[in-house]
């Protein structure tokens, strides 16, 4: 039998293990896992050889030109493809630092990515007293095969997902709202200028915050804050849009190209096709054919109008087809395993191609073997993340309906934060695109999704084997 509060020890008891002793250790636990990290991310980027290719040497181009003066362009024209807070910010980092080598964008990488560790733990300390939770999926977070690897990319996942979690902090602190409000709604519109699809989060933090008090009024109030802060925020680049291209462009001139390609009677997969390919009206075909024949489609932003549209009406009429491609779209984001590691932070594999020819048949078998269980170990480890943090949200949909609807019903937030961002991500992916690396700012909340199953299925065996 335990002890009351005001036991007595006699002499020969044992006492009660010391709070600070305890506390000690978890502190040097937290920092060795900081510190191991932080060595295989600098190990990473030092040791793995790679280039920017595609939308990566994009981000690299215009980041450059705006450290050359040149402004957001790319190749000498004004350009709003994609999201602009990621090149303009590595561009500003590159003027801090005197040059553009790629090298100050993984450094860079590196120290957003200690600081978005950071933020987890913080956001897990708040939202749950499970110990087996918070060090676990601190932990997970910390050694994430793709959180290490991506450090060495030119691209926006570990900017993001440091913006992302910020978000999250400033949902579960709570501070004086005159200030927290505000902020929070620039946060929102600096992670808009990022993915625009986040210009929609006012109404998930709105939704979030609902589930989680029950305040109409505030619930209502914060929507607005939110709002009008995020539109602030983003007000400059849309009037820098205007005035270079003609029309009212909140932030990019991609959606309509992204929803095109991925949604039209001649897309099989749900992925990337080219433009050119894309079973259209004739009219619209000749449309694009004739804009592309004097510009890049990154800087054509005369093509959205017209297939935006286009899209729209494909997808009204064909339904089925549309939810068959946007299923094939889920399936590439979570269940195509790692792929994009190998594809994207280390794709230059020039020098290992070149001694890979002198060594013999011993050498070869060995680390072709090693390749494969790399690959393999960081495919079980997505796919196991994946699967456990979809069916977490999944499993989550009813409570949330009855916290939405219903009065006094309130949800903790270490069920409400996992499931409702899971949905929101996977709401977005299936309209418009899919592919492995966009798994990226969802995987610690996986994480932790993963670890309160777990430590719920574990109490639930002690107190069977108790009985």
């Amino acid at each position: 039998m335990e002890p009351s509060p005001c036991h007595d020890f006699k002499k020969g008891d044992s006492p009660m293990p010391k709070q600070p002793k305890t506390k000690y250790m978890q502190y040097l636990y937290l920092t060795a896992v900081f510190i191991g990290a932080l060595w295989l991310r600098v190990q990473w980027i030092k040791n793995v050889s790679n280039k920017p290719v595609f939308d990566f040497q994009a981000y690299q181009d215009i980041a450059t030109n705006i450290f050359l003066n040149l402004g957001h362009s790319l190749n000498g024209t004004a350009v709003a493809f994609q999201g602009m807070a990621y090149p303009t910010v590595l561009g500003y980092v590159y003027k801090l630092a005197g040059n553009t080598d790629l090298m100050t964008a993984k450094i860079f990488n590196v120290i957003l990515s200690m600081l978005t560790l950071i933020g987890i733990y913080f956001i897990l300390i708040k939202i749950t007293q499970r110990k087996f939770v918070i060090y676990g999926a601190y932990t997970i977070t910390a050694f994430l095969p793709n959180y290490i690897a991506y450090n060495n990319v030119i691209g926006t996942e570990i900017f993001f997902t440091f913006l992302f979690v910020g978000l999250i902090v400033l949902q579960v602190y709570e501070f004086p709202k005159i200030l927290r409000y505000p902020l929070w709604g620039i946060l929102i519109g600096v992670t808009a200028l990022t993915k625009p699809f986040f210009m929609a989060y006012p109404v998930v933090a709105a939704a979030i915050f609902w589930m989680r008090h029950k305040k109409i009024k505030e619930t209502f109030f914060l929507l607005g804050v939110l709002l009008l802060m995020m539109t602030l925020t983003i007000a400059p680049w849309t009037y820098r849009n205007y005035q270079k291209f003609g029309r009212i462009i909140p932030i990019s001139y991609n959606s309509g190209y992204v929803m095109y390609i991925n949604n039209n009677g001649y897309n099989t997969t749900g992925a990337w096709m080219p433009l050119e390919e894309v079973d259209a009206p004739q009219g619209v075909k000749e449309q694009v054919s004739d804009i592309l024949q004097k510009k890049n489609v990154k800087v054509a932003h005369e093509i959205e109008p017209i297939i935006k549209k286009q899209a729209k009406e494909w997808i009204g009429q064909n339904p089925i087809e549309f939810i068959k491609l946007g299923s094939l779209r889920l399936q590439a984001t979570f269940f195509s395993g790692s792929w994009d590691i190998d594809a994207w932070t280390m794709n230059d594999t020039k020098e290992i191609d070149r001694v890979y020819k002198t060594w013999n048949k011993k050498e070869q078998t060995q680390y072709l073997r090693d390749k494969n269980f790399s690959r393999a170990f960081r495919d079980m480890i997505v796919y196991a993340l994946n699967s456990v943090g979809i069916l977490y949200a999944l499993i989550a949909i009813v409570p949330m309906i009855f916290a939405f609807f219903k009065k006094d019903y309130k949800l903790k937030d270490e069920i409400l934060l996992p499931a409702i961002h899971t949905l929101f991500f996977i709401a977005i992916y299936f309209v418009y695109e899919g592919q492995s690396r966009y798994n990226f700012p969802l995987l610690f909340l996986f994480a932790i999704s993963a670890m309160v199953m777990m430590d719920i299925l574990i109490q639930g065996m002690k107190n069977n084997l108790s009985k």
